[in-house]
């Protein structure tokens, strides 16, 4: 394990570093983090997933 180094601070410096981990904290609790989107389904045709793209409309066969 590392040495642990011991920083000293100014007052003013604890001050600020004091109310940024509040404001961080505050944001947290407000804003919580987004769930992450669905896995997409791996297939050996597309690797990645499917493509967004949509398939083009299918064509009307011509009757006479």
């Amino acid at each position: 394990m590392a040495d642990l180094i011991l920083i000293q601070l100014s007052p003013k410096q604890r001050e600020r570093l004091e109310h940024l981990a509040d404001a961080s904290r505050l944001r947290t609790a407000l804003y919580p983090a987004p769930k992450p989107r669905p896995v997409r389904r791996r297939s050996r045709q597309y690797p990645g997933g499917r493509p967004t793209w949509r398939a083009p409309r299918p064509r009307r066969r011509y009757i006479r």
